[in-house]
């Protein structure tokens, strides 16, 4: 098979894989937390210490020469990281266990980025990236629902919550192994490295071209992965509910893959965006009034469909701006700053939580960021798309 007919399989195989092993984690991590009395913060520092090791990743993918092993070795190193979390017992090995998982996951989507930024800017482009988010995200689902199973059903057989966590670490253990060995077996299909060419413009004058992407990130981060500590502290749910809540998050990202779809089919990448990005600017704001679970649920459920729906857009529209010689290492550059911002907004979320006791304020900040992206995206998409210039 050619690089030409498109990823095989087992491609997609290993994003599901790569998804649950996140999921795994940040649901691990707050759970872990609450179950030992840490405060909220904690949680918001180990994942937002998890963040910048996935932002470490990514630098470290790009520098990679063997690119036809990259995604395997992505997978290998997140499982040793879910064989930390199953040993954790205090924040120093939750940490270090997040933060190895994080460091693979951030290989695997540089890694990812090599193979769909080939076809940035066409119509199969865009749905190839819809349909690695969905697929990653599955993976996400039985990642949260099943860490959040075992840790109730550990509890309800007396053996506690850590016991239910560890063992489903174990399990994101063995589903890393089985796709990196899957992947390892897909070696006919290379993974080729474009014809080199000197950028339009460095690395680091392409931060406007980003912006929108950055700042839908920062939104969701401080919506994301505090949730479940929110879940637990101010609604008091049990650790099954929150991964029941928390795959129906995954859910909703996936939902938000096939809405995007839709609508672009009807009405373009433009119009779908800015719709979902303002469609999220609205449901953040609609969560700083939610008083009960039910209304509180329901719209975190939209808000992650609008602004998930919206990501692989934002980033494919941008990629598509830039010439082919220069995706490879704007994609490690990109990377690299979208997950460093994460981890900021994390750890702020984290901070906002513990010191004011509420989580408004930060939803009120993700709104803003949805605004902010909405805007700036209406900007970058006048730029044109590249196009190959046409000897006369």
């Amino acid at each position: 098979m050619t690089a030409d007919a498109g990823p095989p399989r087992r491609f997609f195989a290993v994003a599901a894989g790569a998804g649950f092993a996140f999921a795994n984690m940040a649901i691990s991590v707050p759970l872990h937390t609450v179950a030992t009395g840490a405060k909220p913060a904690v949680a918001g520092d180990v994942l937002a210490a998890s963040t910048i090791s996935i932002a470490l990743g990514a630098l470290l993918a790009g520098k990679a020469r063997k690119r036809r092993s990259l995604l395997a070795t992505a997978v290998a190193v997140s499982a040793a990281g879910s064989l930390t979390l199953a040993a954790a017992s205090g924040t120093t090995l939750l940490a270090a266990g997040a933060c190895i998982v994080g460091l693979g996951v951030g290989m695997f989507w540089v890694a990812s980025q090599f193979v769909l930024a080939r076809r940035a800017g066409r119509p199969e482009g865009a749905r190839a990236f819809l349909l690695h988010y969905a697929v990653y995200t599955s993976g996400a689902v039985a990642g949260s629902s099943l860490t959040g199973a075992f840790a109730s059903a550990a509890g309800a057989l007396g053996l506690g919550t850590l016991a239910g966590l560890r063992a489903s670490s174990l399990l994101s253990v063995a589903g890393c192994a089985l796709v990196a060995a899957l992947w390892v077996g897909a070696r006919a299909w290379s993974l080729e490295r474009p014809v080199e060419a000197p950028p339009d413009r460095p690395p680091a004058r392409q931060l406007r071209l980003q912006l929108p992407d950055l700042l839908l990130t920062a939104g969701l981060a401080l919506l994301l992965p505090l949730a479940p500590v929110v879940l637990a502290r101010d609604f008091g749910l049990p650790p099954f509910s929150i991964g029941l809540v928390m795959s129906g998050v995954a859910l909703s990202k996936i939902a938000g893959t096939f809405v995007a779809r839709l609508v672009t089919r009807a009405s373009g990448p433009r119009r779908t965006i800015l719709l979902l990005l303002g469609a999220g600017t609205t449901f953040c704001l609609l969560l700083t009034t939610a008083i009960t679970l039910s209304v509180f649920v329901a719209t975190l459920f939209a808000t992650t469909l609008a602004g998930t729906g919206a990501w692989p857009l934002v980033v494919d529209a941008a990629q598509a701006r830039v010439d082919p010689a220069s995706r490879r290492r704007l994609a490690v550059v990109w990377n690299a700053r979208e997950y460093l911002l994460v981890a900021v907004a994390t750890a702020a979320a984290g901070w906002l939580l513990t010191s004011l006791g509420s989580p408004v304020p930060a939803f009120v900040l993700a709104a803003l960021c949805f605004g902010a992206s909405a805007t700036a995206a209406a900007r970058q998409l006048r730029r044109p798309v590249w196009q190959p210039a046409v000897s006369r």
